[in-house]
């Protein structure tokens, strides 16, 4: 289901899910975000994959809407709600997500970033909600997600009084977990994926579960589907295999079971 706009690929246990519009900083035309989720919803039924790299090709993240079509469609096209469901599928589909930010990084693709576990970029990132400036309130899920990565003032600050932020304030504030130069990007990128799918195959979908149930619940209540889901892990396969290469000082073999 890939078109010339929107490319997956699958390496081992990370799928690589690229919007393919450079020419235009990759931004979304309208239909896109159908073909991103349809896409996406793939990948989280695909248990062989514990990794989805969001990403834009060439140099820029995703600038957001493509202000030029919806200018050219009229000043009140019908709502795409199919692109909001991708923020809420980044966020709690079973694979770790890793949003790799190079460039522009505004609207609706701060809005995905946002929406990943894991962002990272090189040093010629330039983030910007952007929204206030189109006459909008925000989309894509950011006043739920933002707070919740950086504080509720500072979500605020960024939506209300919008600027270009680069690398290493992004980092300061918590937006992204890893700044890499722009020689390194694609290597680090790598190993970071590479590592995390190989990652104890049952504990890693598990881990993210914890996060996304934590965020639904009380602490006690979430207190009891943590023991649940520890309980199930510790009676697997994989967890004695882990404690066993641990004591001999030797990688696991992990079984997925």
């Amino acid at each position: 289901m890939t078109s010339p706009r929107i490319l997956m690929d699958v390496d081992g246990g990370v799928a690589t899910l690229t919007i393919n519009r450079p020419e235009a900083r990759n931004s979304l035309l309208r239909g896109m975000g159908a073909e991103i989720y349809a896409l996406l919803e793939q990948v989280a039924r695909n248990n062989a994959v514990k990794v989805l790299v969001f990403r834009g090709a060439g140099k820029d993240f995703c600038a957001g809407a493509d202000m030029k079509s919806k200018v050219t469609a009229g000043e009140n096209p019908p709502p795409d709600f199919d692109a909001y469901q991708v923020a809420a599928l980044l966020h709690d589909m079973p694979q770790v997500t890793v949003a790799a930010v190079r460039g522009a990084c505004a609207g609706a693709g701060f809005g995905y970033a946002c929406a990943c576990d894991l962002r990272v970029g090189d040093d010629d990132v330039r983030m910007n909600t952007a929204f206030i400036d189109v006459g909008v309130a925000g989309d894509m899920g950011v006043p739920w997600t933002l707070p919740r990565l950086i504080g509720s003032g500072r979500a605020r600050d960024l939506m209300f009084l919008p600027r270009k932020i680069g690398s290493q304030e992004a980092q300061d504030l918590g937006l992204l977990q890893h700044v890499w130069s722009a020689d390194a990007f694609e290597s680090e990128l790598t190993r970071l994926a590479t590592r995390l799918a190989a990652s104890a195959p049952l504990a890693l979908p598990a881990m993210k579960a914890n996060f996304v149930e934590a965020e639904r619940v009380d602490f006690r209540a979430f207190l009891s589907i943590e023991a649940e889901r520890h309980i199930r892990l510790l009676r697997s396969e994989d967890r004695v295999e882990a404690f066993k290469a641990w004591i001999e000082k030797r990688p696991p073999n992990f079984k997925g079971r």
